[in-house]
């Protein structure tokens, strides 16, 4: 987890990184895996659309709540309202 929450600091603006952490630890391991894979490559944009990806499955998997005002869920608003 500390490695995660270096990578989050690292990739992401300051109002977004609590967000992201508590996505991380609800997701699958594959996404915390996707999202360090993609940071190590210095690749920050995909560490985004990992996170948007994996906020999505947990809204349509009832454990997160869809709030548009959020950091990720850019790619699905239409989707999800």
């Amino acid at each position: 987890m500390k490695e995660l929450k270096k990578a989050i600091k690292i990739e992401l603006r300051k109002d977004c990184r609590e967000e992201a952490l508590k996505i991380l630890e609800l997701g699958d391991d594959k996404d915390r895996k996707d999202f360090l894979d993609y940071h190590l490559k210095d690749q920050g944009n995909i560490c985004c659309l990992v996170l948007d990806f994996a906020k999505k499955k947990l809204i349509e998997a009832k454990k997160w709540v869809y709030n548009s005002e959020d950091c990720f869920n850019n790619l699905f608003d239409d989707e999800l309202k």
